[in-house]
């Protein structure tokens, strides 16, 4: 009866292991970038021009990129990046969905997103 117990108590040890193996890893893409938006087109409703010279973050660790926009939702979005830089990170929204996409070259990142009403580019500030 005690094997059995130390048997069960050696898989669960094992198994939170295993799920740890699951945690993706840093990437050479990890860090914190700064850039500008600019007002591409208003397809329908309120857009807002972001303000001349202002910079927002965009984040990447262990994969994960969150860029934080704020002129017209003040929402988050959130996605991945792949091996060769390029990401797409999205938001849900009452009406629709807002999803930035993009690429990473050295430290420049250039990326279009859209939402249900506007489009806007970003662009690393160097």
């Amino acid at each position: 009866m005690i094997a059995l117990g130390r048997l069960a108590l050696g898989l669960a040890f094992a198994a939170g292991f295993g799920s740890g193996a699951l945690a993706q890893a840093p990437t050479p893409f990890d860090g914190q970038y700064m850039g500008e938006l600019t007002l591409t087109s208003i397809m329908g409703g309120d857009c807002t021009e972001p303000p001349l010279g202002a910079l927002y973050p965009l984040a990447i660790s262990n994969g994960d990129v969150k860029f934080s926009y704020v002129p017209r939702f003040n929402t988050t979005l959130r996605g991945k990046i792949d091996k060769k830089g390029v990401f797409k990170a999205s938001a849900h929204l009452k009406k629709g969905a807002v999803q930035m996409t993009g690429r990473i070259q050295g430290n420049n990142i250039t990326a279009n997103i859209v939402s249900p009403s506007c489009r806007y580019s970003f662009r690393t500030k160097n």
